[in-house]
């Protein structure tokens, strides 16, 4: 699920400094496990009998048909579809395929660009025993408007449904409209492309042991103490749209920030391989695990990740984020976190929530004292926001906080901008090149291109579909 924070009362004034901004740590709903397969697909071929003896005669060698260049094919229809040959990273039989199954799903109509703009994400990540279940999701994939009880838009998997709030578009803009999409496609695709392995909920028995869900059998399920949620889920959904869209993330700044500082100690492949598999929170889970932490400490960790406010009613019975990336710091990369000035720039990222800093730990008084962003890069950075929007006659200001996040294998700060008042509504990207070493910004630049470009017939955003959802529904949320 998804409230991305614009206009109005969630936008916040910059006048050449960094304010805090409040983020929203929500949660999503949890159900039971179940299973699905992908339908069995089978071929039969026809030979023409042949009597044995028979006279035949001669005849002249047939001209051989010229067998069509599948990377010419696949250039032509990404053309078609709005993408680059550099989109399709070399999977030119696969995105035939994939564009086949997307042009022909009635379900998709106005929203098709979407989908399509989705290819990159899937050439590096879907596995070929796994592209006949995923194909098959995209084929009954449906996107519609509909009233989403006070957030921007949200995936049901039981359905298959992506729904976006009506209006969005007039509300927000067309880019935070699409960056409210994308967030909710990207959770379509971490529960679809591992196949039919969906494992994704923890449960917490009464004995103090951590299962996968669909392990239990029926009545260890009557042991269940609680459900266990992670940042994982909705921060992996936030971060990689930035990642592939965006270029910054609008909410869900803290736990975006956690994905950012697992790929920093683990690497991008690790957390990559995490996130698109089936049982990503197990895998965390079992990541803790290998790192000495127990069920105890891993339950107590989960639970801070839920909702941070619940740290305002038991601190003491939770773990702080931050004290995890640190401890994993120190198994994974040594014990001199302390002087890794690019570590202690991101921990310093994810202080503004107050509620977290209630959560007592032997690292606390470390990470609560190290700053974000420093404020005079933070007023050069707003610098560049005036220098590029300095021709529009509303004031502008910054979405959240500066922040780190990895585009195309480096560390960025980046942040995104968009107007204050007014008719005009204009979100854009700011993307800080950045040496976390020195505290020095070597450059800064707009991106605002994620917006994908309409097909013909395409009316994405202004549709007024409805639609009324049962409330056994799993529904994914950010």
């Amino acid at each position: 699920m998804r409230n991305f924070k614009g206009y109005g009362n969630r936008l916040y004034k910059v006048k050449c400094a960094v304010l805090a901004a409040s983020v929203a740590l929500t949660s999503f709903s949890m159900t039971g496990c179940f299973e699905t397969r992908p339908p069995r697909v089978s071929h039969s071929y026809a030979e023409e009998d042949v009597k044995p003896g028979s006279p035949t005669e001669a005849s002249p060698t047939p001209t051989a048909t010229p067998t069509p260049d599948p990377k010419f094919e696949a250039i032509k229809l990404a053309t078609q579809a709005g993408l680059t040959e550099k989109d399709l990273k070399g999977q030119y039989a696969l995105f035939e395929r994939y564009y086949d199954v997307v042009s022909t799903n009635p379900n998709l109509n106005g929203y098709r660009e979407f989908i399509y703009h989705l290819f990159p994400i899937i050439a590096d990540h879907l596995k070929s025993e796994n592209e006949e279940y995923f194909f098959d999701k995209v084929r009954s994939l449906k996107i519609i408007e509909n009233h989403t009880d006070g957030i921007d838009g949200q995936y049901i998997q039981s359905e298959n449904r992506v729904e976006v709030e009506p209006g969005l578009t007039e509300k927000l803009g067309e880019g935070a409209y699409s960056a409210v999409l994308y967030h909710e496609l990207m959770h379509f695709i971490d529960l679809n492309i591992a196949g039919n392995e969906f494992s994704r909920y923890l449960a917490l028995l009464d004995d103090g042991t951590i299962h996968k869900y669909c392990d239990l059998s029926y009545p260890e399920r009557g042991h269940i103490k609680s459900y266990l949620y992670t940042y994982l889920t909705e921060g992996g959904a936030e971060m990689y749209t930035s990642e592939y869209f965006t270029h910054a993330p609008n909410s869900y700044l803290i736990r975006v920030r956690f994905m950012v500082a697992l790929k920093y100690i683990f690497g991008a492949e690790k957390i990559d391989d995490m996130f698109f598999a089936g049982d990503t929170d197990y895998q965390f889970y079992e990541l803790l695990k290998a790192n000495e932490f127990t069920d105890e400490e891993i339950a107590k960790l989960f639970k801070g990740m839920k909702n941070s406010a619940d740290a305002l009613k038991e601190p003491k019975t939770l773990i702080d984020p931050r004290e995890a990336l640190i401890r994993l710091y120190i198994k994974n990369v040594g014990e001199e976190y302390e002087k890794d000035k690019t570590f202690c720039r991101i921990l310093g990222t994810m202080n503004f929530d107050a509620d977290l800093n209630k959560i007592p730990s032997d690292y606390s008084k470390f990470y609560q004292k190290q700053s974000a962003i420093p404020q005079e890069v933070t007023v050069q950075i707003w610098g560049y926001v005036t220098n590029y929007v300095g021709n529009y006659d509303v004031q502008w200001g910054f979405v959240g906080t500066p922040g780190p996040l990895y585009l195309d294998g480096q560390l960025k700060i980046v942040i995104m901008a968009a107007p204050m008042e007014g008719p005009m509504l204009d979100y854009k990207s700011f993307i800080a090149d950045y040496d976390f070493e020195k505290d020095e910004l070597k450059d800064c630049t707009l991106y605002d291109n994620w917006m994908p470009k309409p097909l013909d017939g395409s009316t994405s955003g202004t549709g007024t579909t409805t639609s009324t959802s049962g409330s056994d529904e799993t529904t994914e949320t950010t």
